[in-house]
């Protein structure tokens, strides 16, 4: 992040009411706290001492004493208190705290530590404070899946897939939840296919957890291939179903500039044909032969059938 003076303003807001609640505390610990170096640190404070109220005699400038690498801070003026949150930012903590809670469902102690928290968030826009509608749409299967990632077990399930339109069991090893545009996804890999899949946790019929995952079948599963594909605006819901794998995404004029990290190629190029002509391999060049191969190949299929 670029340190300009609107920037250093902001933190100086927050770092006077840090320094109040933490009298005596180092240089050191401050730049941590503020992922900043020592000396970016002792420029704000130096910064610091030539602010206040107007008048700017001695007597409305903030003071403060910073010696022998410890700071403290005797007359803050009015920034004795932590600057407020935006009502963006309130919504994302919201949000934030909600899904955490819906996560954390079989830890009672977080659980009630978070719903502790999320009350106070939501309250601190007073007449406009934060209200979720009730969910439609939760998963009964939330549970199970954040057990198995903690106990890096596998995961049994009869999964309804969108794009053969039938409902498959499959054993995955899962690596994490996400939300995106209001869905919840499962990132696993898929220990029949040894490949990393992304399914629709609300498309999961049945879920149990299974047998502990050896640390041979992780490791083969890391060897990744890189891609870079263009997609046209209008297919990116191939860039939400995917961002799991999904490493970087350049907007262009026309498309989007999408670059992943996968281990299985045999997926893609169903992927890339599905939404032809939406899709445009940039690279490697071996994989758009490949495509373009079996795009011929379907092409002269579909020619071969006579019409009745």
């Amino acid at each position: 992040m670029v340190d300009n003076a609107a920037n250093r303003a902001l933190r100086t807001m927050d770092l006077i009411p840090y320094i109040l609640e933490n009298p005596g505390v180092s240089i050191i610990k401050l730049a941590k706290q503020f992922s900043v170096t020592e000396k970016q640190i002792e420029s704000d404070l130096q910064l610091v001492f030539m602010c206040g109220l107007p008048g700017y005699t001695p007597y409305e400038l903030i003071d403060l004493i910073f010696e022998d690498g410890v700071v403290s801070i005797i007359d803050p003026q009015v920034l004795d208190k932590p600057r407020r949150f935006t009502k963006s930012e309130l919504v994302v903590i919201a949000l934030g705290l909600q899904l955490l809670g819906e996560l954390s469902a079989s830890d009672s102690a977080r659980l009630s530590k978070i719903k502790l928290l999320s009350n106070k968030i939501t309250q601190l826009g007073g007449s406009n404070s934060i209200i979720f509608a009730p969910s439609s749409s939760k998963s009964p299967f939330v549970e199970v899946i954040s057990k198995a990632i903690t106990n890096k077990k596998s995961l049994t399930m009869q999964y309804q897939s969108l794009v053969k339109d039938e409902v498959s069991i499959r054993t995955v090893f899962p690596h994490n939840l996400y939300f995106m545009n209001g869905n919840l996804y499962l990132s696993a890999m898929d220990l029949a296919a040894k490949a990393d899949r992304v399914f629709k946790v609300e498309l999961i019929k049945t879920c149990e957890v299974g047998d502990d995952i050896s640390s041979e079948v992780v490791n083969d599963s890391n060897s990744t291939l890189e891609v870079v594909l263009d997609v046209q605006k209008t297919y990116k819901n191939f860039i939400e179903r995917n961002s799991s794998i999904i490493t970087a995404v350049e907007e262009q004029k026309n498309c989007f500039r999408v670059h992943l990290k996968l281990s299985n190629l045999e997926w893609l190029k169903r992927s890339i044909l599905s939404n032809s002509p939406g899709i445009k391999v940039i690279s490697p060049s071996l994989l758009a032969k490949e495509v373009a191969t079996l795009a011929t190949s379907l092409l002269a299929s579909y020619q071969a059938v006579k019409p009745i």
